[in-house]
């Protein structure tokens, strides 16, 4: 497989795209919840999808961005269509049939663990430190504290449906391994291209079912319109844009902002309550995420001692 992009690090403005990606991320499990018991899990997918393809098609093509010009970036983005669209969007949404939102967001928010095992074993510049072990830790400890006491007490628990979730997030966490190794596509031709094929997949699938298209509310209109406007067209755009430019792992934290989202979200529309456990949780996930993101020591000291020893350039004359 051929190397990947190489990254840079960091800025202010990647860090307030995490935030955005991971609030984003966080309100896509009410958005689910307030439409798909009306659509079914099927038909909320094809329209997520539809939605989100149709604009940024658009852009593409306003960018004047060329298709994939090879055989490799075409397969890589066909894979990472189903496993980053079909698959998890389609569990996903039928899983929250059965569980809460909220709930829903917290087990997917266990992705940056995976994520950053992935990049550590696929990327040659996205290695482990002990910061981001360390945040690693924290954060599932976060997420223990606010799935823990559901789990124990067995609310809403459905077996299948949590398998479906922990599912899709697998299907995530190899789509974002995936996402490096384009080689020539633009961000905004490879989402389209991805939103594309995803349609092309689901339309059969549709056709076979012989479900007459759902009649909504205006509320689940709105929400699946959000869904594949929001939640999966500017999300996708954003996400692809952090991966390439400053990592996998860097873009995994923000799953960490994801869950806090979600929980609140679905405390304030749903009135799913909110404990101490959510606020331990809060303090776990930044902790995690600020000890993650921290350069080691002894990188730092060997850049410091590398600058010192550079020969200074000789002055002028004259």
């Amino acid at each position: 497989m051929a190397s990947p992009n190489l990254l840079r690090h960091p800025t202010l403005l990647d860090l307030l795209k995490i935030v955005l990606l991971g609030t984003i991320w966080g309100s896509a499990f009410l958005a689910i919840k307030l439409s798909v018991h009306q659509t079914g899990p099927l038909w909320l997918v094809m329209i997520r999808v539809a939605v989100a393809f149709l604009p940024i098609a658009l852009f593409a093509w306003w960018r004047k961005d060329p298709l994939p010009p090879s055989l490799h970036d075409w397969l890589v983005i066909i894979a990472m269509s189903l496993l980053n669209t079909v698959g998890p969007f389609f569990l996903i949404s039928w899983a929250e049939l059965h569980i809460p939102a909220g709930i829903t967001s917290l087990i997917m928010g266990v992705g940056p663990l995976a994520t950053m095992v992935a990049a550590h074993f696929t990327t040659p510049d996205d290695r482990f430190t002990g910061g981001k072990i360390t945040g690693m830790v924290l954060g599932f400890a976060g997420l223990a504290f606010v799935v823990g006491p559901e789990l124990s007490q067995g609310i809403g628990f459905d077996a299948l449906a949590y398998a479906a979730v922990w599912t899709g997030m697998l299907c995530y966490v190899a789509a974002g391994t995936l996402i490096r190794f384009v080689r020539r596509t633009s961000v905004p031709m490879m989402t389209a291209v991805n939103m594309g094929v995803g349609v092309l997949a689901l339309l059969p699938l549709v056709l076979a079912a012989r479900d007459p298209f759902p009649q909504m509310t205006g509320t689940a209109m709105l929400a699946a319109l959000y869904l594949g406007l929001v939640c999966t067209g500017l999300a996708y755009l954003l996400r692809a844009n952090i991966t390439v430019t400053v990592g996998q792992s860097f873009m995994s934290m923000a799953s960490y902002f994801m869950p806090v989202s979600g929980v609140l979200l679905a405390w304030a529309v749903l009135g799913e309550p909110i404990t101490w456990h959510i606020l331990a949780a809060l303090a776990c996930v930044i902790a995690g995420f600020l000890v993650s993101r921290r350069r080691p020591l002894t990188a730092t000291s060997a850049g410091t001692a590398r600058s010192r020893s550079r020969p200074r350039p000789a002055p002028r004359k004259g």
